[in-house]
């Protein structure tokens, strides 16, 4: 159990660093290779080097540290994306993030400045939580609370709790159909237009279409109807972990967080020797990021997770 939860939350970081050269680019699969690479000269994450992640693993670590360390508090979750965002230390942040934090710095409404926007922003939440949390009823609220600090559009919130149940469920587990399950039953449950793009993903990996067809299809931007999707599909058609990795950093659109939610997801699965160890040495902070992980896998939050149980989520 703890080699996936080092996995889980290692696979999110090292996903995020390999795929983060990638984001707003076009897809290219020809010639690919797995590895950390740096970013185009004017690409605005040119200034980071191999290895580094990007702001979706910055939330990962602000989350992880309130979780893993002291109680959970949103409004200390708020001051600290506040504090880095007035230090400019945010990594080519989220648009919808940018504009929480100034509106938040603006109006000194730490909680209600969230953005009604669609991004994945924040979508990177769903791994702390889900290693935090075994009880998805007492999960479920603080995950709200977290989304809505910068995000307050449903569909945002329904993903991220979404795929937070898949990784528990994996984590659990170790039941793919489980997972994949509980994650169709919370869009169902929450956000149709979600469910179908799911459904939707899921039967074009069936059918074999070709990759690139399938971002035509499925879609690559920064929006959670385009990058959960695109993620799931991906993780259904790779088995291997460095072929998902390669694949997903090669996407373009947003491919840092998309390489995130398959590195979440491979290490969930298969632990943190699945991962690529080579790569995972040279990862920025990942004695930090383990040791998190122990703290998060010896401080688990109430009750033990029922798998069973899937259908009530509300």
């Amino acid at each position: 159990m703890l080699n996936k939860y080092k996995g889980c939350l290692l696979g999110a970081v090292l996903g995020d660093a390999i795929g983060m050269p990638g984001e707003t680019t076009a897809s290219r699969f020809i010639g690919i290779t797995l590895g950390f690479k740096r970013a185009y000269k004017g690409h605005p994450n040119h200034n980071l080097l191999p290895g580094q992640y990007t702001d979706d693993s910055q939330l990962i670590l602000i989350a992880s540290r309130l979780l893993a360390e002291t109680n959970w508090d949103v409004e200390i979750y708020a001051k600290e994306l506040l504090r880095t965002h007035n230090l400019n230390k945010f990594r080519y942040p989220d648009g919808t993030t940018y504009a929480a934090c100034e509106r938040m710095k603006t109006t000194d409404d730490l909680i209600g400045s969230g953005i009604y926007s669609d991004s994945a922003g924040c979508i990177s939440l769903a791994v702390p939580f889900a290693l935090a949390y075994k009880d998805r009823k007492e999960m479920a609220p603080k995950l709200l609370e977290a989304c809505n600090i910068t995000h307050t559009h449903p569909g945002v919130y329904t993903a991220t709790l979404g795929f937070a149940l898949l990784l528990n469920t994996l984590i659990e587990t170790g039941n793919t159909v489980a997972a994949y399950q509980v994650l169709l039953t919370a869009a169902q449950n929450m956000d149709q237009d979600l469910n179908i793009r799911l459904i939707n993903a899921i039967r074009i990996e069936k059918t074999g279409m070709e990759i690139d067809d399938a971002i035509a299809t499925i879609g690559n931007s920064s929006s959670v109807y385009h990058v959960l999707p695109l993620a799931i599909f991906l993780c259904k058609r790779y088995d291997s972990p460095a072929e998902l990795l390669a694949y997903a950093s090669a996407c373009g659109g947003n491919a840092d967080t998309l390489t995130l939610l398959c590195g979440a997801f491979i290490g969930a699965r298969y632990g943190i020797t699945s991962l690529p160890q080579k790569l995972i040495i040279l990862l920025e902070r990942e004695g930090e990021f383990e040791n998190l992980a122990e703290k998060l896998f010896k401080s688990k939050k109430l009750e033990q997770f029922i798998p069973d149980k899937i259908t009530d989520i509300k």
